[in-house]
């Protein structure tokens, strides 16, 4: 909790990266303080736009946990393969070495910390935020694979730090009338509502 006597959520989004010239999760960094504020009675959201780098996994994010202490933390990443938004239910201990990253380097290890446990679950309910989502209106499931590129190693780490994390994956933005993933404000209003209920549980 902050000073002030609020409590504090960290969102964050990530930049561009190779596959994804246009990361939607960079835009919502953008629109959802003008749609929530930054503070509301008892939450006050910071938000960050992450680089899409493993080098920033640590010199980043890390130092973003560690120096916010956040009660609570919201990742949102975009996946091109899926047509609905997914709340992500856990963080597997590995990561693959061929997909390059935006600085065009690949994983240094294929665990993300050797000798680990091979699977931490979310810490957010997310049961209760995938409701929040479906409320909104947005085509949403629970999902148990975060992949192993980046989206996974940061909820990884952030389930790791013993803040209460979870991880939003969603699609690429609509490129026809006929494109059946769900339109950037639908998106939004279900990450809006997704923040309130994490607001209301910390409250």
């Amino acid at each position: 909790m902050t000073a002030e006597g609020w409590k504090t959520v960290l969102v964050t989004g990530f930049r561009p990266f190779p596959g994804a010239p246009v990361n939607p999760t960079e835009h919502l960094m953008q629109s959802l303080p003008g749609r929530l504020g930054e503070v509301t009675s008892t939450v006050r959201f910071v938000f960050h736009v992450l680089p899409t780098t493993w080098a920033g996994r640590h010199e980043v994010t890390g130092k973003l946990r560690r120096d916010i202490r956040p009660d609570a933390i919201v990742h949102f990443g975009v996946d091109g393969t899926r047509s609905t938004l997914n709340i992500e239910t856990r963080a597997v201990n590995r990561a693959e070495q061929v997909r390059p990253d935006a600085a065009g380097e690949t994983a240094p290890a294929a665990q993300l910390a050797s000798g680990a446990e091979e699977t931490r679950m979310s810490t957010l309910p997310a049961g209760a935020l995938c409701e929040a989502a479906r409320a909104a209106g947005a085509p949403v499931e629970l999902s148990a694979d975060a992949g192993t590129y980046l989206c996974n190693a940061t909820l990884w780490d952030s389930i790791g730090s013993g803040i209460p994390s979870i991880f939003i994956h969603v699609p690429a933005l609509p490129e026809s009338p006929n494109d059946k993933r769900p339109a950037f404000a639908v998106v939004e209003t279900a990450a809006v509502r997704i923040l309130e209920e994490v607001a209301r549980r910390l409250g």
